[in-house]
């Protein structure tokens, strides 16, 4: 017996010291488990920098702590955005409910000082869902896995965002302390929680209802998971110092957009003084010291089905009599407050609305402000009846009601105006039926609070008439900016409906205009939400206007810009804006001016939706670099090290437009050039845009561009471009296009001018130039004049043949053909005459690596004498040496063959005889062979059959041509060596359609007839 009591005491000890060891021994597997299981669920990221597992601190529970917890979403609207980030998570599961149990009971699951931002865009995405859809395998698999019950949780200190773009609502909460518990997994349940928020903001439609108010709620909500209804049973709601009342039910059925509700809300006590704690600002440190006196009585309901087109009935009351009160710190205190309001909407029609304040007052020092106000059918035909008299002294309400943060508030505000009329009335003209009088100004005023610049206006002064509301001064000063205004508004009803548009003309002025002071900071995080820049309440209210404007700004700051002398005049709408004219300087030198049309401007900024148009723009000088990026001072490490130079960027070409910019520049800086007399089109449309028609003035010759850049895969921007360049420099070209400089480094030694058409295509790097190992070009380079000085492959056949004339020779009117692929500038065969000597040129050169030309030669005799001869010496000996015999023809025919680099070259050469005798059959195979060359590069599919048998007829012409021309001249020789190459290329295309389907020839024919026909010079038509 005492042997079986002893193995149990070891059964039992090994046990708990398993159980305690498990935690520390699996550490590292438990965490990686942890965040791969997380991460195949979610469509968000889960990281966490330690894991703290204890099976002994709550036993017999599982307690497992996470510490650094941080959520953040994946790829879509809300890439980046963190959805949560908490200082420690921690979970305690049932230990026997997860070894022997059916199901995985969670006892608690709670959050120290958690950051919690929860968005929702207008078309319903919300980043809180990241639960990735379960497939049916997936699916299988759950119904069989063992079921997670969760029983508590919690929120110790934390933050919440609630940002709701549809409801256009947003909450903020800091000081979050919150407890829920219920049988979550259950169908019907009741979700029992707790909550005290230290400060709570709540902004609805625009408007701020709350601002770091306190809030504690007891309630108990009763879950009915099958229908998707919730019930308030028990409420206890304090804001503040006031009480509320929350009673009824909310139903979202699923696969709809409904939202059914029955609801009941109100104030179970009535004193003013538990009313003014709400009010922004009003609750302060001291308000238990506030007297207050006055009744209220406040209640309503809401009851029905929302949805995009239809609206729940409600109703809301609210009255106060006779209440004033008083802050114990400030001199002044506000009295004779009276106030009786009802809002109802008694069907789903939001047309049925009615607004009805039959009174208002208030007294603030000795100035009293009374009136009344009356709105009904605000979409088909809005209707009011109103008067507001009094006078509001700023001065005076700063010394009657706190306000936080505002450090000087001053100023007069006076109205005297009634209005009594129907939409229908204005927009008949039937003034004799409108009751529409009176006026509203401001003075003197000043308001300056924390973190925004001072705001003063000076004057404000209106009319109001039956035709119009007329503006006729408006002379402000916004921070270190001045602003004066006068207009009219024909129809001010407008502005209560919801369908009507507001028409009216307004003309301002501006001496000076700061731009960045009124530009909001980007978030401390860095963060960026989708629909950011959304403001759903102030588009829903200005959104239906329709302004002619006429403005000028003496100096506008705008970022790091400098404009002056702008003006602008049109007709503008939110979304089509027509421009007659406007005009500006920007840095006190460049100018700019024009006209245009822009299409749903507004939907872009605030919808996301495409801005369309076209814009003139037009200019006498343009100085582009101060748009160019800043050199940045090279940083260095602590080592003293240079630090690695700022990543590059590719400039994007924005997406939701489709314009089209023509221009007219006279004259244009970029960098240390000039662009003289530039004129094009510009089309942005899907993330391309496309050059049409561009030429200009450029150094010493013009340019011309017909093409598109395409940032549709901003990780790999592509351009597709048609160049034409008349009387350019050869230098010129090299010192000032890199492209040139990649391309043609020859031109650096060249003296004179040419002209070129290229049509070329390729990949963009991150410094926006070229990617060599993708471009492809060809086209026409046309020798104008063209004097070689120092040109070492020349040099180098001069010192051959003892010719000093090529060291400095000149090439005039030559035109050939050359390609760019596989990183090599390929330059078809040409013929020219330098010093006396016929030549012909061709071959290739790569882009970093070696060149491989062939210069075939037929030099004068004459030019190889000299003192001793030493030319035809030279030539002698190298022709024994391949068994030639030079006779005593006139001509001597020399190959050359070039290898290395331009500035390093290695020149090969072979004498072919003279006068004919041993050369036919040299050029013709080597002709042919370089054809057969060329094409195995272009056409690698190509069978070598096909070549062979080229080779063959091409050497039976040379043998032939041998025997029959052997006394005729070199141009009988250069007739049989071309059509010898072209019957082997012909047979060579023949093979090449067959494989390529005719695209080998067929498209670089394509390509000339495109460039033959291309002539951006041309006169063009005026539009």
């Amino acid at each position: 017996m005492k042997k079986v009591l002893f193995g149990i005491a070891i059964f039992i000890f090994l046990l708990l010291g398993a159980l305690f060891a498990i935690p520390y021994l699996f550490k590292d597997e438990i965490i990686a488990q942890v965040k791969t299981a997380a991460n195949e669920r979610l469509t968000a990221k889960l990281e966490f920098s330690a894991v703290d597992i204890s099976v002994f601190r709550h036993f017999p529970k599982l307690s497992l702590g996470l510490e650094n917890l941080e959520i953040t979403n994946g790829p879509g609207p809300f890439d980046g955005v963190k959805l949560i980030q908490s200082e420690r998570l921690d979970v305690t599961v049932d230990l026997w409910s997860a070894i022997f149990g059916d199901q995985v009971i969670i006892k608690g699951l709670f959050f120290k000082k958690p950051d919690i931002k929860l968005y929702a865009l207008s078309n319903g995405q919300a980043n809180y869902d990241i639960s990735k859809p379960e497939d049916a395998a997936d699916a299988a698999g759950a119904e069989e896995a063992a079921p997670v019950k969760l029983e508590s949780y919690g929120i110790e200190d934390g933050k919440i965002l609630y940002d709701d773009r549809g409801l256009d609502m947003k909450a903020e909460m800091e000081g979050v302390n919150h407890t829920g518990s219920g049988e979550f997994t259950a169908t019907l349940y009741d979700l029992v929680m707790k909550t005290a928020v230290e400060k709570l903001s709540v902004n609805y439609g625009g408007v701020q209802y709350l601002s770091n108010a306190q809030a504690d709620w007891t309630s108990t909500l009763g879950a009915d998971m099958a229908n998707m209804k919730f019930t308030f049973k028990e409420n206890d709601l304090k804001v503040n110092d006031l009480a509320l009342l929350l009673d009824g039910w909310v139903q979202t059925p699923e696969n709809t957009e409904d939202i059914h509700m029955d609801l009941k809300f109100g104030t179970p006590t009535n004193t003013f003084k538990s009313l003014l704690s709400i009010i922004p600002g009003a609750y302060t440190k001291d308000y238990a010291d506030v007297q207050a006196n006055g009744t209220v009585q406040f209640a309503g309901f809401a009851k029905g089905t929302y949805n995009e087109k239809t609206y729940p009935a409600f109703k809301l009351d609210f009255k106060v009599g006779n209440a004033d009160f008083k802050y114990p710190s400030l001199p002044l205190g506000v009295t004779n407050i009276n106030v009786d309001a009802s809002v109802a909407l008694p069907s789903s029609k939001l047309n049925d609305l009615t607004v009805n304040i039959p009174k208002f007052s208030l007294k603030i020092g000795s100035n009293p402000l009374e009136g009344y106000f009356n709105l009904k059918t605000p979409e088909s035909d809005p209707t009011v009846d109103m008067k507001l008299n009094g006078t509001l002294n700023l001065g005076e309400l700063s010394k009657a009601f706190p306000l936080e943060g505002v450090q000087e508030l001053a100023g007069i505000i006076k109205a005297n105006m009634t209005i009594k009329a129907a939409m229908s009335q204005i927009d008949q003209a039937k003034y004799d039926e409108v009751n529409m009088a009176g006026t509203f100004g401001m003075s003197g005023i000043t308001y300056k609070s924390a973190g925004t610049p001072t705001v003063k206006i000076n004057t404000l002064a209106t009319s109001i008439t039956p035709q119009r509301v007329d503006i006729q001064t408006f002379d402000a000063k916004l921070g270190n900016s001045d602003l004066r205004a006068s207009g009219s508004i024909d129809n001010l009803l407008a502005y209560f409906s919801t369908t009507k548009t507001m028409r009216g003309n307004i003309k301002f002025a501006s001496t000076y205009f700061d731009a960045n002071e009124w530009m909001e900071p980007a978030p401390a995080d860095g963060s960026v939400v989708p629909n950011d820049v959304e403001e759903p309440a102030t588009t829903a209210a200005f959104d239906r206007w329709d302004f002619t404007v006429d403005g000028k700004i003496g100096k506008l700051k705008y970022d790091a810009y400098d404009i002056s002398n702008l003006t602008a005049s049109g007709h503008f709408t939110p979304n089509k804006m027509e421009i007659s004219s406007f005009g500006l300087k920007l840095g006190g030198v460049s100018d700019l001016s024009g006209s245009g049309q822009i299409l749903n401007a507004w939907n872009y900024l605030f919808d996301n939706q495409t801005i369309a148009g076209v814009i003139n723009l037009n200019s006498k000088y343009f100085d582009l670099n101060p748009f160019m990026a800043e050199p940045v001072a090279v940083a260095t490490t602590k080592g003293g090290t240079p630090a690695p130079p700022p990543a590059e960027e590719v400039i994007p070409v924005p997406e939701n437009m489709d314009m089209t910019i023509n221009a007219d520049f006279a004259k244009i800086k970029y960098t240390t050039y000039d662009l003289n007399n530039l004129t094009g089109q510009i089309i942005v449309k899907d993330r391309v845009a496309k050059l049409k028609d561009c030429t200009a003035d450029v150094l010493s010759g013009k340019i011309g561009l017909t093409g598109d850049y395409n940032t549709q895969n901003l990780a790999k921007p592509t351009f597709n471009m048609d160049m034409a360049v008349m009387d350019m420099g050869f230098r010129e070209a090299y010192q000032n296009f890199a492209t040139i400089k990649a391309l043609a480094p020859v031109a650096q030694l060249i003296d004179g001018k040419f002209n070129t058409k290229l049509s070329m295509s390729g990949g963009l790097g991150k410094d926006m130039m070229p990617d060599f190992s993708t471009l492809s070009a060809a086209g026409f380079l046309e020798t104008v004049s063209a004097i070689f000085n120092n040109f070492k492959p020349m040099n180098a056949i001069g010192e051959k043949l003892n010719v000093g004339a090529l060291k400095q020779f000149q090439l005039k009117n030559t035109k050939n053909w050359f390609e760019v692929k596989d990183g090599k500038v390929i330059v078809k065969p040409f013929n020219t005459t330098v010093s006396d000597i016929a030549m012909q040129i061709g071959g290739s050169h790569g882009i970093s690596s070696d060149m491989e030309y062939q210069v075939l030669t037929k030099v004068p005799r004459k030019l190889l004498g000299g003192a001793a001869n030493t030319g035809i010496d030279f030539l002698s000996k190298e022709a024994s040496k391949a068994g030639v015999n030079l006779g005593q023809g006139e001509f001597i025919n020399v190959r050359f063959d070039l290898t290395g680099t331009l500035f390093n070259p290695k020149v090969a050469m072979k004498v072919l005889g003279s006068d004919g005798q041993s050369t036919i059959q040299e050029q013709a195979t080597g002709a042919v062979t370089a054809a057969v060359e060329k094409a195995k590069d272009s056409l690698t599919n190509m069978a070598n059959r096909e070549i062979d048998k080229a080779k063959q007829k091409a050497q039976e012409a040379a043998d032939k041509a041998t025997d029959s021309l052997r006394r005729v001249a070199d141009k009988k020789l250069q007739e049989a060596t071309d059509k010898a190459t072209k019957e082997a290329k012909d047979k060579i295309g023949e093979k090449a359609g067959e494989v390529l389907g005719d695209q080998g020839q067929k498209k670089v024919d394509e390509v000339k007839d495109k460039l033959n026909s291309f002539d951006p010079f041309k006169k063009k038509k005026k539009n």
